[in-house]
């Protein structure tokens, strides 16, 4: 590689670097096949110091997340959903917008009086009546989510009045840190709900490790901004907690996890509804529930949340997820809407017909072969390659803490875009699974610190 003129100092610290892995086959966590979950998978931060220069900034990851992109710990993937088993749609709500249903009402009714205690409120009647006027508004009153999430609080409870409720009830909202307390209970979760092995690496990982530059920061808004955990103490003891990334405009959910000895209380119901109350109350505005995956009975809770919006795979552009939406996804499994829209306005006889064939013929692939590349495979949703060439050589590259242009690499000229083992088509893949605009602001690396 020839010499840069730039110094990474100064221009990497605060710019998203990626380091890309390729096409990766995984066992299906949804449907229990072996080799079925297919994605691309980038590398966004790792905890040896001689790579601390790798991370995404919230607002690139935001932009990730618009485009089907999830993390897990320092590793951000995004599914083929055409050849993958199980089609992985990003679904999300505008919190200003949601409305409860009966059953989510009542899981929040029925915490909060387990909570309080008949004791509690009995008392309450009697030291701090309310008129029968005030009775009869507060039964008319539409269900206030942010209210109702923070009635039950400790904090909440004494700022009206000195009672004391039966339970103590504490939601704190902290920096992603590991804690013995936070391993143990997801120790248990693991073990009780997922009848799986839990490890003090793997939880740190999964769950502790976080990408982004800064790590912790506030936004021009107030926001807070990064990885964050939701503890819920009851009496002083953690039995719940939520993983959560704040990002600019949204509330992406990354995991939950509770103790089992609570598990009357609809804990994944009172968990969403507090985390679409915290994007209301704070300003994110959406609240992201991760993916969506229809042929999954246990991700079916989801539709229960509307009115959501489900994110086209092809052009990423959002559509109600409604009745009509889900009834298609029962017999198409993979479904575009807007590539859809277009073939159809272009009087294209293929339409729709033509991915579902491909489809079909996808599934009887049993993983990816040496080599393959988003392009190979025909990953849903990608820049294709023509679109790429015209700006590929522009692209920002580091090669252990050389930063430079793509186009001073040595024999670039002679390489060629259509062969997967080159480094021109490994940078392609970068620009086709991210898009070309957010491409422009990111730096790819190509060889980590030893």
């Amino acid at each position: 590689m020839a010499e840069s003129e730039h110094s990474p100092t100064g221009n990497v610290g605060k710019t998203t670097v990626l380091f890309p892995y390729g096409c990766n086959d995984n066992s299906c966590g949804y449907c229990n096949v072996p080799i079925g979950n297919k994605s691309y998978m980038m590398m966004a931060g790792v905890d040896r110091p001689a790579d601390g220069f790798l991370g995404i900034t919230p607002n690139d990851y935001k932009s990730l997340l618009d485009r089907g992109w999830r993390r897990s710990g320092n590793i951000i993937y995004k599914p083929d959903m055409r050849g993958s088993c199980c089609q992985e749609y990003t679904i999300r709500l505008k919190s200003s917008t949601f409305k409860a249903n009966s059953k989510q009402r009542k899981a929040v009714n029925a915490w909060s009086n387990y909570i309080l205690g008949i004791d509690y409120k009995r008392e309450q009647a009697r030291k701090y009546p309310i008129t029968r006027q005030e009775k009869r508004e507060k039964r008319l009153a539409s269900f206030d989510i942010v209210g109702k999430v923070h009635e039950p609080e400790l904090d909440f409870l004494k700022a009206k009045n000195p009672l004391e409720p039966a339970h103590k009830f504490r939601v704190v909202l902290e920096n992603g840190i590991f804690t013995e307390e936070k391993y143990a209970l997801f120790e248990h979760y693991q073990k009780q709900v997922h009848n799986d092995v839990a490890t003090e690496s793997g939880f740190k990982r999964f769950l502790c490790a976080n990408p982004f530059k800064p790590p912790y920061s506030v936004d021009s808004k107030g926001r807070k901004i990064g990885a964050y955990h939701q503890c819920y103490y009851l009496n002083d003891r953690l039995i719940a907690m939520a993983v959560l990334d704040l990002l600019p405009d949204c509330v992406s959910g990354v995991y939950f996890m509770y103790h089992t000895d609570f598990s009357q209380w609809s804990f994944g119901k009172l968990s969403a509804i507090r985390e679409i109350a915290l994007a209301e109350e704070l300003g994110y505005e959406y609240y992201y529930m991760g993916y969506y995956i229809h042929s999954c009975p246990k991700m079916r809770y989801k539709c229960e949340y509307q009115p959501a919006q489900v994110l086209d795979p092809e052009c990423y552009d959002w559509h109600t997820f409604d009745n009509a939406f889900r009834s298609i996804l029962d017999s198409r499994p993979y479904y575009s809407p807007s590539l859809e829209r277009i073939l159809t306005a272009e009087g294209s006889s293929t339409s729709m017909a033509l991915l579902d064939t491909y489809y079909v013929k996808k599934q009887q692939d049993s993983k990816f072969a040496a080599y393959e590349t988003v392009f190979t495979t025909d990953m849903s949703g990608v820049v294709k390659l023509e679109d790429i060439e015209p700006v590929i050589s522009d692209t920002r590259i580091l090669v252990g803490s050389r930063l430079a242009v793509a186009e001073m690499l040595l024999h670039w000229e002679d390489m060629d875009i259509n062969v997967p083992v080159n480094v021109k088509h490994k940078i392609a893949e970068v620009i086709a699974t991210i898009g070309i605009e957010l491409a422009s602001r990111v730096i790819v690396c190509l060889a980590l610190g030893k």
